[in-house]
């Protein structure tokens, strides 16, 4: 059956479902493996006794479940819509351009940025997010840098581009295609876009809540951040392919990881 408009040049929908699905689903459950490499966070096992009488290996293994099955949906939800509405990957074979350097420098170029432009931005509104939040930080800190940063880039990168992009952004596109027609495709595309990089700050928010109490501050702080990384990525994607989205996502993470560090050298001064 025909796409809602033509497929950009050198996107092909002809891939099997199979491969589309289980090729992307592969590099989600590889980001999941991000996951595994932290314990739960304090806050969240005294919360939840049930899961602090568990020995450590299987906490992980709880706390890791619904993102796996997050993933596995959008995996199947992006081999439906994503090739229907011209959003390609090369993994999954529904992009079949010869990947130039030129792209690759582009997408770490843009999520080095990003992640530049997070760390510093967030470092500005501190001030303005509570003791609370301020106290989480410096308990954050002393994390391992090394094991934040690989988790970062792994589930950042993979499983977080295979939900937010591959699955709901393309989604969105689809649907939005449906209803506003194939003239307005420039529209549709973007309002995804938007939608989606807004949905992906809103997800942070559960998370953040089991660690600190939630203001209004902290709450704007979260959905701009992350929003505005993920319009850049859901751009990569729509012009380039999902895997250019993943790159600049994990440059992200080397980006903010610099900020840090930066900061930290410039504090001991």
């Amino acid at each position: 059956m025909p796409s809602l408009n033509a497929l950009a040049s050198g996107r092909s929908p002809q891939a099997t479902g199979t491969r589309r699905f289980l090729t992307v689903a592969s590099l989600g459950v590889l980001g999941i493996t991000g996951l595994l490499l932290s314990p739960p966070p304090a806050a969240v096992l005294v919360a939840a006794p049930e899961l602090a009488a568990l020995p450590p290996w299987a906490q992980r293994a709880v706390l890791a479940l619904n993102p796996l099955l997050l993933v596995l949906a959008a995996a199947a939800l992006g081999a439906v819509c994503a090739h229907r509405v011209g959003l390609g990957s090369l993994v999954a074979g529904t992009d079949t351009r010869l990947s130039k350097s030129q792209t690759w420098l582009q997408a770490l170029g843009w999520g080095l940025a990003v992640g530049v432009a997070v760390g510093a931005l967030d470092r500005l509104w501190t001030p303005w997010l509570g003791e609370a939040w301020q106290a989480w930080v410096q308990t954050s800190a002393a994390a391992p840098r090394a094991t934040t940063l690989v988790q970062g880039v792994l589930y950042g990168g993979l499983a977080e581009e295979v939900i937010a992009r591959w699955g709901l952004m393309s989604a969105l596109a689809w649907t939005l295609l449906r209803l506003m027609g194939p003239q307005r495709r420039g529209w549709a595309i973007g309002l995804a876009i938007s939608l989606s990089a807004l949905a992906f700050g809103a997800a942070h928010l559960p998370a953040l809540a089991a660690q600190v109490e939630l203001n209004a501050a902290l709450v704007a702080r979260t959905l701009v951040l992350n929003g505005l990384g993920g319009v850049v990525f859901g751009w990569l994607f729509w012009r380039h392919h999902l895997e250019a989205a993943m790159a600049a996502h994990a440059a992200s993470h080397l980006g903010l990881w610099a900020v840090q560090v930066g900061l930290e050298v410039l504090a001991m001064a």
